[in-house]
C-alpha cells in the first residue's frame, strides 16, 4: 500500500544516514582520524541530504495519513502506486536539491572540523543561510506535520466519539497514542533543531 511504500522509502534513507553515522562519524570521533576529518565535507553532503530526504518523507507520510482519514474516497486515486512512486522520487529530489543549493550554490557545506564533535556550517559566511535555509524550513516542516497528524486524529475521534463498543474504545485509545506519538516526535525534532542551531552556538 501507499503508506507502507512511503514508510519503506523513509526507512531506507534513514538506514543510509545511520550507516554513515556508524561507520564514518563514530570511528572518526573515537579514533580522531585526521584523513576522515579532511574529507568530512563529502560525507556531510551525503548525510545531510539523507536527513533532508527523511524530513520530506515524513511530511508526505503525514499528508498520506491525512488524506486516508479525511478523504478516503479520493485517497486511492491520490495515492495510487504510480503516484506514490512519483512522490518518493520527489522526496529524494527535494532532499538532494535542498542540500545541493546550500552546499554547491550558496557555498555553505556542512563539515566536521578537525577535533570537533559534530558537523557544522561555516558560521561566519553561512549564518543567515543556515538559519533560513535549514532551521526555519525544517521548523515549518515540523509544524505542518504536527498539524496534519493532529487533524487526522481529531477526524478519527469525531467519527467514533458517540460509539462506546469495545472496538471504538480501543480505537480511541490508539488515537490518543498517535497524538502522543505525533506530539513527542514534534517536540524531539524541534528540540534537536533548537539544540543544534541555537544552544550549540
Amino acid at each position: 500500500n501507499s503508506f507502507g511504500t512511503l514508510t519503506l522509502s523513509q526507512a531506507i534513507v534513514d538506514s543510509i544516514h545511520q550507516f554513515f553515522m556508524a561507520f564514518y562519524f563514530a570511528p572518526t570521533l573515537f579514533f580522531r582520524i585526521t584523513s576522515s576529518y579532511a574529507i568530512s565535507r563529502h560525507f556531510g553532503y551525503v548525510m545531510l541530504s539523507a536527513y533532508q530526504i527523511c524530513c520530506y518523507s515524513h511530511l508526505f507520510i503525514s499528508i498520506n495519513r491525512f488524506f486516508a482519514v479525511c478523504a478516503p474516497v479520493s485517497y486511492k486515486m491520490l495515492f495510487s502506486a504510480s503516484i506514490t512512486r512519483r512522490v518518493i522520487i520527489v522526496c529524494w529530489l527535494l532532499g538532494f536539491i535542498h542540500n545541493t543549493i546550500l552546499d554547491k550554490i550558496l557555498g555553505c557545506p556542512v563539515y566536521l572540523p578537525e577535533g570537533g564533535w559534530f558537523f557544522i556550517f561555516d558560521e561566519v559566511t553561512c549564518g543567515v543561510t543556515m538559519w533560513y535555509g535549514d532551521f526555519l524550513i525544517n521548523s515549518i516542516n515540523v509544524i505542518v506535520v504536527a498539524t496534519l497528524d493532529i487533524s487526522s486524529v481529531l477526524r478519527l475521534h469525531c467519527m467514533s466519539v458517540n460509539k462506546n463498543d469495545k472496538f471504538s474504545v480501543e480505537r480511541r485509545r490508539a488515537q490518543k497514542n498517535l497524538v502522543y506519538q505525533a506530539a513527542l516526535q514534534g517536540i524531539c525534532f524541534l528540540t534537536e533543531l533548537i539544540t543544534y542551531f541555537i544552544l550549540s552556538g
